[in-house]
């Protein structure tokens, strides 16, 4: 089985890693009973520059097995059931099938998450089922036929990428789901990986689970990617500034959501934080060269920000509090709906360790991040209007700002602003190593906004 993953692995969207020098070594196997045998392979991924041990990279591979028929005569039917190959077990030979698309793993997984009596071969649960194509590092799978006590329709996420302990995606959902809050498709239920007695999972949020196979939600009916619709918007020279400002606001209301289901963080360690902005920009120079011109513009602004962080530390209650955030969000972690803006994905960088992508952090990151999503929607929708991005930035900002107001987000202005800048710069510096390194053409957007927002 594992001679034939091993051709097969590399060749998926969703593999995380270039393939070559990799192995994969078998951690753990899960099997699901049913009609048709599904078996989920966890491997680990060895080769250069992985970590070992603990801090392994485990991914999982669902695989359904059945009686070896008939070779397929169609070779789209055969890509549509995702074949792998075929291997010898105890009881004869079997087609191997990749899980992510085949109807008889999707029904063990969203039975393990929200337990129903139906049997695959004639689920009416699984009636309309569509794989999600082109997503990179999961596989989500359309539920529209799935009932759940607040409707009707759910969202199959299987998380390609396993790592040790509750899973952010998992927690963070739940969590504002069970506190009321509805800017987040509603959590139905997950599939955890419950731990040996006696395992330690690197976490003390759970020591009876070991990791998340994946993550049931409520579907979001008659919804648009975010991305996606700004960037129609962009083309269709359509002013998006009260979308914007909507998105503001969900985003300012996301924030004092998690401080109450997840409570508030530490205060922000000023020095460590601004070493971190500190080197993350000089290895940026050091990649770019056409960054050079931004060097000094870009020092200046971070001593400013040095100077009114220690400013404000100095002054009674001017500490700058950290809190639970989105930590990836962008346009494409939003859907819009005739009800509104709804957020997800809150697992972060997949490959990055959980402790890490789960650290409190200033909101003010997710703003940032949003506005240069608002940019690159801009650029890919091929805006002709010069001011399309800023007038959506600036209502996105706004939205924010009113949305932070009603929910008694103090931070000061001056201060507020001066983080905002230095850490749109930040994540603009990482885009543009991105787009030299993998879009060249590209390299233009970000670019053009760290002059941008250095010169404002």
């Amino acid at each position: 089985m594992l001679a034939l993953l091993d051709t097969w692995l590399p060749e998926q969207r969703w593999y995380p890693v270039p393939a070559e020098g990799v192995t994969h070594e078998p951690w753990l196997t899960v099997t699901f009973g049913g009609v048709a045998d599904v078996v989920v392979a966890l491997l680990r991924l060895a080769g250069p520059g992985l970590a070992t041990g603990d801090g392994a990279l485990v991914i999982q591979v669902p695989l359904v097995l059945t009686p070896t028929a008939e070779p397929e005569a169609d070779t789209a039917d055969t890509e549509a059931a995702g074949l792998i190959g075929t291997v010898t077990t105890a009881s004869g030979t079997a087609t191997v099938h990749d899980g992510g698309v085949h109807p008889a793993a999707w029904h063990a997984y969203f039975t393990a998450a929200l337990p129903a009596a139906c049997e695959p071969e004639d689920c009416a649960e699984l009636r309309d089922a569509r794989r999600i194509s082109g997503e990179q590092s999961n596989t989500s799978v359309v539920l529209p036929a799935l009932p759940h006590a607040s409707g009707r329709g759910g969202m199959l996420k299987i998380l390609r990428t396993v790592a040790l302990g509750p899973h952010p995606d998992v927690v963070i959902p739940e969590a504002l789901t069970r506190a009321g809050w509805d800017g987040v498709p509603r959590f139905l239920g997950a599939v955890p990986l419950p731990a040996p007695p006696g395992t330690a999972t690197g976490t003390n949020a759970g020591p009876d689970v070991l990791a998340h196979l994946a993550v049931l939600s409520e579907l979001v009916h008659d919804a648009t990617d975010g991305f996606e619709l700004a960037c129609a918007y962009a083309a269709r020279g359509e002013d998006f500034g009260e979308r914007a400002a909507e998105l503001g606001a969900v985003v300012a209301h996301l924030h004092s959501a998690l401080r109450d289901a997840l409570g508030p963080g530490p205060t922000l360690e000023a020095a460590g934080f601004m070493g971190v902005l500190r080197r993350r920009a000089a290895e940026a120079f050091a990649d770019v060269p056409d960054l050079a011109p931004q060097r000094a513009g870009v020092t200046a602004l971070y001593d400013a920000v040095s100077a009114r962080l220690a400013a404000a530390g100095e002054r009674a209650g001017g500490l700058v509090r950290l809190q639970s955030i989105h930590g990836d969000l962008h346009l494409g972690q939003a859907l819009h709906s005739p009800d509104g803006w709804k957020v997800l994905d809150f697992e972060g960088e997949p490959q990055r360790p959980v402790a890490e992508r789960t650290a409190p952090d200033l909101p003010l990151r997710d703003v940032a991040g949003m506005l240069r999503s608002l940019d690159y929607a801009g650029a890919v929708g091929s805006a002709t209007d010069p001011h399309w991005v800023s007038h959506a930035q600036l209502a996105f900002l706004e939205g924010y700002r009113q949305g932070s107001e009603s929910v008694g987000d103090t931070l000061d202005v001056a201060t507020a602003e001066l983080l905002l800048r230095a850490l749109t710069v930040d994540k603009a510096l990482y885009e543009v190593v991105y787009e030299f390194r993998h879009r060249p053409a590209w390299m233009h957007i970000p670019l053009t906004a760290v002059e941008r927002v250095l010169a404002s």
